[in-house]
């Protein structure tokens, strides 16, 4: 029997093209011809071409809050959590690109606001989780919110086709020396060998073979 496919699974299909395409310009045909099923299909899963972007920014919403919860797992080590922030980091500058913000900021500005209320949360528990290794003496004496803001401004300027052309680096390259830079900066020395690296570059592979 064959098993019935999940509005989830559609979604992943438009979220690539939500990248480089407004939403706002996108009719019902194309969206449907992007999610590679018939307008009957389409309505099957969402009740409107508006309950499509809906859909679109609670995936985001939910991936933010799932990343919440490893982020405030004391179970799980340091540097595991660190890798992970740093991967969640890069998949939402890859999704939500600036293309993207401005258009639901213009067109939904609702879900344009539960996004960036959901971000927020997300920077709160970031800094709670930064603090926790500076007391405990695992990472170094920084301030927190500009440690995050960091990883937005310059992962949003990797990820523009025109860097590596004019740092003649590849994309994973200037994405692993950003990964490592971020390490050294935060890691006590006798705390830095703590980080198996192999975890993200193969992470990084991964994203750049979903966009490519």
């Amino acid at each position: 029997m064959k098993k019935a496919v999940s509005a989830e699974h559609y979604i992943e299909k438009i979220k690539p093209v939500l990248r480089k395409t407004k939403f706002s310009q996108l009719k019902i045909d194309e969206i449907a011809g992007y999610m590679d099923i018939s307008k009957v299909t389409l309505y099957k899963h969402f009740s409107s071409r508006d309950d499509v972007i809906e859909a679109v920014v609670k995936h985001y919403i939910d991936y933010l809050l799932q990343a919440d919860v490893i982020v405030q797992d004391a179970s799980i080590s340091f540097a595991e959590r660190f890798q992970k922030i740093y991967e969640q980091s890069l998949r939402c500058v890859v999704y939500v690109s600036d293309l993207f913000l401005e258009d639901l900021r213009d067109s939904y500005p609702t879900l344009f606001d539960r996004l960036i209320a959901a971000q927020q949360i997300r920077y709160r528990n970031l800094e709670t989780f930064f603090e926790a290794g500076m007391e405990q003496g695992v990472f170094n004496r920084l301030n927190a919110a500009l440690f995050m803001v960091q990883d937005d401004a310059v992962l949003r300027r990797i990820m523009d086709p025109l860097f590596s052309i004019h740092y003649d680096m590849t994309l994973k390259q200037a994405l692993m020396d950003f990964y490592q830079l971020k390490k050294y900066q935060l890691f006590q020395p006798d705390h830095v060998d703590s980080v198996q690296d192999s975890r993200t570059e193969q992470e990084i592979v991964n994203i750049l073979k979903m966009i490519t």
